[in-house]
């Protein structure tokens, strides 16, 4: 699984960041994206539905949240 730091980063940048990765994936592969920024989890989550990928987990932390797609 490939992990992804969006931390320090506001909307935009962490669903465009997300984006680039995801297509650098295989099929199949998993993706973790961690941030600190809380709004950016639903944009992030609602990119990965509207794309066809499958969000695997996704949830609130102490510090911001963490994700996991499935590509």
């Amino acid at each position: 699984m490939k992990t992804l730091d969006v931390k320090g980063d506001v909307c935009p940048v962490p669903v465009l960041k997300t984006k680039k990765a995801l297509e650098e994936l295989e099929e199949g592969e998993e993706l973790e994206v961690i941030g600190d920024y809380k709004p950016a989890l639903e944009n992030i989550k609602r990119f990965v539905e509207n794309n066809g990928y499958t969000v695997v987990l996704a949830e609130e932390t102490e510090d911001g949240f963490r994700i996991v797609i499935k590509k």
